[in-house]
């Protein structure tokens, strides 16, 4: 009979190096596919995202495991794990802008418009509940779909649609004002 996550996840936290291969060649392909489908990245990026969240899994006297509780599927645990990497990794990768430098180029008026949306978008997503917040990022930007939102935030997916959808009417508001 098979292990289930919840079982192999404490065989991992108890030693068991044996249950941490079978979890290894459950999920490895499937991250790294929903990686590559979702969030576009190549190959080796997203090996790469996959290889740390595997690490992670087992740094830390195996603190990540053991905090999985069985609430949700090991899969969407998984994915959160590697879409915080994969921000915290884009964040640190963003290039140093110096507001005071001057622009490469005249920016048209279109990208103006576009520069003042963005950041009127911005504002209005930090100004969201953020109970409305995570959720549209985690569809939006994440790229999961409502049911892996439910089981990641332990909510119904029903509440999952209404909170997307009073966050995109919360925006529109914010924004048309």
């Amino acid at each position: 009979m098979a292990l289930t996550d919840l079982q192999l996840v404490q065989s991992i936290a108890a030693g068991d190096r044996g249950a941490f291969a079978l979890l290894d060649e459950r999920y490895r392909a499937r991250l790294t596919g929903f990686l590559q489908g979702r969030q576009q990245l190549t190959r080796d990026e997203a090996e790469d995202v996959v290889q740390d969240v595997f690490a992670t899994l087992v740094d830390r006297d195996c603190a990540a495991l053991r905090s999985f509780e069985g609430r949700s599927s090991f899969y969407t645990y998984l994915c959160a794990i590697a879409l915080r990497r994969l921000y915290r990794l884009r964040r640190q990768h963003l290039p140093a802008v110096d507001p005071t430098d001057p622009p490469a180029h005249e920016p048209s008026e279109d990208t103006r418009e576009a520069e003042i949306t963005a950041a009127q978008v911005r504002q209005a997503m930090a100004a969201l509940p953020e109970q409305f917040r995570a959720a549209l990022m985690l569809h939006h930007f994440g790229g999961l779909e409502y049911h892996e939102i439910s089981d990641l935030l332990g909510i119904p997916a029903n509440t999952v649609a209404t909170r997307i959808c009073r966050a995109k009417r919360r925006l529109k508001e914010l924004l048309t004002t």
